[in-house]
């Protein structure tokens, strides 16, 4: 997949078939465009092309942007999208200026003039441009005016809810794992760099690899011991995660950290992924420490029986 970020540099691209949005999360909804995206490609003997965005719009639209979370990093975002064997993805950049366009003059402007578009696909609810006119009958009309084709994809339902990124994010933050991973299609994943902790994990026998996610928008699930799968060095352990503020140490201030199962080596400041498979409990205070590694007995059996079971019915 060729990444393209200026646009003085894109190729005359072959008939190009084209989808456009955020793509936060590329989920299962996200996965049903593109997948049409590159299967009219190939039939056509065109392109297939992703236009995406270096800000989510909210971040520039919204004064409390500090306060967004959202499910992938760019990066994230652009690997999963690589995955679907898109050929192109073109950033663009996304300003105050550019949000003001009419849905007529993107497509006009930027989709028929700039790329030459063979065929537009669209999801059930997407749009693009302001507010005026940018339902899908008017991009139909647009279509029928400058001689291209148009796809719109259904909606999906899981347990009898609409896919989308904003659900996905409710059950992220409810803790909901299952049913965030279900509507994904992927096991949600934290990554970040394994860094010092206070090492009370090792006093009182389980170790734990304490992660830096350096992205300040990522979106962390609720606190909680979670069941996860972790990847070091393009190799999966089995483990247990909790995120929170660990109260029986007063300690106060929220942690990501990890206990990996049978795993003893060094790999402060090394990149891992957690993959986020279910979630086991709430996060408690307990009275003694012993009360607490008792806990994490429980919790270490609860986690290897999920794990194991996943593993043989893995419908990820």
């Amino acid at each position: 997949m060729k990444i393209h970020t200026n646009i003085t540099t894109y190729p005359k691209f072959i008939k190009p078939v084209i989808t456009v949005g955020m793509f936060d999360g590329v989920h299962s909804g996200h996965q049903q465009i593109l997948k049409k995206v590159v299967e009219t490609a190939k039939t056509n003997k065109g392109e297939s092309i992703v236009i995406t965005f270096d800000t989510h719009p909210r971040m520039v639209l919204n004064h409390e942007f500090h306060k967004l979370k959202f499910i992938n990093s760019q990066d994230e975002k652009i690997e999963l999208i690589r995955a679907t064997g898109v050929d192109h993805i073109i950033i663009l950049p996304f300003t105050k200026e550019f949000s003001q366009q009419s849905s007529s003059d993107f497509v006009i402007n930027f989709l028929v003039k700039t790329l030459n578009i063979n065929t537009l696909a669209v999801g059930y609810n997407n749009h693009f441009g302001n507010r005026e006119n940018n339902n899908f009958d008017h991009i139909n009309e647009l279509a029928a005016e400058y001689n291209f084709d148009i796809i719109k994809t259904d909606v999906i339902s899981i347990d009898n809810l609409k896919v989308s990124s904003t659900s996905i994010r409710d059950a992220l933050g409810n803790g909901d794992i299952v049913l965030a991973n279900k509507m994904l299609g992927y096991k949600y994943c934290l990554s970040g760099k394994v860094i010092e902790g206070n090492r009370i994990g090792n006093e009182i026998g389980f170790p734990t690899a304490n992660l830096d996610i350096e992205n300040d928008f990522k979106l962390i699930p609720a606190m909680g011991v979670y069941a996860v799968e972790v990847e070091i060095d393009n190799t999966k352990y089995k483990g247990m995660l909790n995120i929170g503020i660990r109260p029986t140490l007063n300690i106060n201030k929220l942690s990501i950290e990890t206990h990996i199962f049978y795993f003893n080596k060094y790999i402060y400041g090394q990149y891992i992924k957690l993959y986020l498979v279910e979630r086991i409990r709430d996060e408690e205070r307990f009275s003694s420490l012993a009360l607490l590694i008792e806990q994490l007995k429980k919790d270490k059996a609860a986690a290897l029986d999920i794990l194991v079971d996943k593993n043989e019915n893995d419908f990820f």
